[in-house]
């Protein structure tokens, strides 16, 4: 019993995650301010951003991202919306490109088969501007985003999962948040102490040289890394993916593969540029589930550090640390 009832609420937060604006269930927090005050950047030296919104996303600078939007622009980041196809000249013009669940074009439900969002002259055009200097952070969550994606994290080396893993914490003191600049130095413009949520002196030892106690996903996907790749938040023993033939179509027999060891989130240097890589979504936004009016997200309970944390993402990702 205890499983059926454990299965069956994994199963609603999976559809719960996915749902968003146009009528449906699940849309971005309109109450989220960033807990943000300070901006990193001023008008003489701001990063531009593109959000792409050409490629059928489910996250839009509008939309579903619009309180990653909101962190952005609270430090001090110019960002823009991308509506256009991904040429090389074009994004000659952005310093750093996001891209958050891509879908096929015309997708308006999850009845395989999944198609690529990306033609090859694109993948070449990203790559090029990566090898060049550009920065490129790749939201990509659980099944069919992955197969969307699917030119485009292989141009980079990586390996996604094609199903739904289940709500993950990460953190220093289990080896499941890894050390890296991103993690190590706290964010200028906030107090480290009106962060700390460690409730422990083991775990206070253990963070000693890092910022973050923990930061928390919400279901998403996992990915394996290629060789030169750094992974920040490493899934560990017990966790597994569920892997339906149709999205959200889960039952008693649907397939189960180990992650362990896969990760959902990790940093790429390549060329002159770098490249960030998150399986998760929800962990950079707030969104509100309209029916019960809860919130999940930036300001969900054990996520405090997750606003800090893409703040720091971002400042690799624009060279500032």
């Amino acid at each position: 019993m205890l499983f059926r009832i454990c299965f069956l609420s994994f199963a609603v937060l999976l559809f719960s995650a996915c749902s968003d604006n146009d009528g449906l269930p699940q849309q971005a927090d309109p109450d989220f301010v960033p807990r943000n005050t300070v901006k990193s950047f001023s008008e003489l030296n701001s990063p531009i951003v593109f959000i792409d919104e050409a490629h059928n996303n489910f996250h839009t600078a509008n939309g579903r991202y619009k309180p990653f939007f909101q962190v952005l622009m609270s430090d001090g980041y110019t960002v823009m919306a991308n509506k256009k196809a991904l040429t090389y000249a074009h994004l000659k013009q952005a310093d750093i490109l996001v891209i958050a669940n891509a879908l096929d074009e015309g997708r308006s439900d999850w009845t395989p088969p999944f198609l690529d969002a990306f033609g090859t002259q694109e993948i070449q055009a990203i790559k090029k501007w990566v090898n060049e200097g550009g920065s490129l952070l790749l939201v990509v969550d659980h099944t069919p985003f992955p197969k969307a994606s699917e030119s485009l994290w292989r141009a980079f080396g990586f390996e996604f999962s094609h199903g739904h893993v289940a709500n993950a914490s990460f953190k220093v003191v289990d080896g499941s948040l890894a050390q890296h600049a991103i993690t190590t130095l706290a964010p200028n413009v906030l107090n480290q102490t009106s962060y700390n949520t460690s409730d422990s002196s083991e775990e206070s030892e253990a963070n000693s040289s890092a910022y973050f106690s923990q930061i928390r996903t919400f279901g998403g996907s996992a990915f394996r890394t290629p060789q030169n790749a750094v992974s920040l938040l490493k899934l560990g023993a017990g966790t597994q993916s569920l892997v339906p033939e149709i999205p959200f179509q889960i039952s008693s027999k649907t397939p189960r593969v180990s992650m362990q060891g896969w990760s959902q989130g990790a940093v790429l240097e390549i060329g002159e540029g770098r490249v960030a890589v998150f399986s998760e979504a929800m962990m950079f936004t707030s969104q509100v589930y309209v029916p019960t009016g809860e919130k999940m997200g930036l300001v969900s309970k054990g996520a405090e550090h997750n606003e800090a944390f893409l703040l720091n993402v971002m400042h690799w990702l624009s060279k500032a640390i």
